[in-house]
């Protein structure tokens, strides 16, 4: 299996006939205070087969790493893809929805995608601290 796509959106869904929808893509967090807590969010992500590749069942494991490599979160399931259609190269979309998901402190953090306990790829989520409103530097 290789990945073909992984992002993280205020909010996806794949609807009856298979279509995908994201709404909200981000790359960045931003946060008055750290830790910071983002209440919801849905990492998205699409794996496809290889050619010859045999269709049984795969487990995907998603990791949250901290700059560091700590580990702050690991989700496992079943990657089951479906019969190739129409000579077409079979594809299987999962849809993590991670609630009150806790980034200890500013900086890049990745979540990490193994299929098999092979690396697939990742995504980096930037954090980062900003200031309240009103709180900023005087304008003149």
């Amino acid at each position: 299996m290789k990945l073909l796509l992984i992002l993280a959106a205020d909010h996806a869904n794949i609807t009856s006939d298979g279509k995908l929808n994201v709404m909200g893509i981000f790359r960045e967090i931003n946060a008055f205070n750290f830790p910071a807590r983002h209440s919801s969010m849905h990492l998205v992500i699409k794996l496809g087969a290889e050619p010859g590749e045999p269709m049984e069942s795969r487990t995907m494991t998603v990791k949250l790493l901290d700059a560091d490599g700590k580990e702050l979160l690991n989700v496992s399931g079943p990657a089951n893809l479906p019969r190739s259609e129409k000579g077409r190269l079979a594809e299987f979309n999962a849809i993590l929805e991670l609630k009150d998901t806790v980034f200890p402190h500013p900086g890049p953090y990745q979540f990490v995608v193994l299929v098999d306990n092979n690396y697939k790829g990742e995504l980096t989520i930037y954090t980062n601290k900003v200031e309240p409103p009103g709180q900023g530097a005087p304008s003149h």
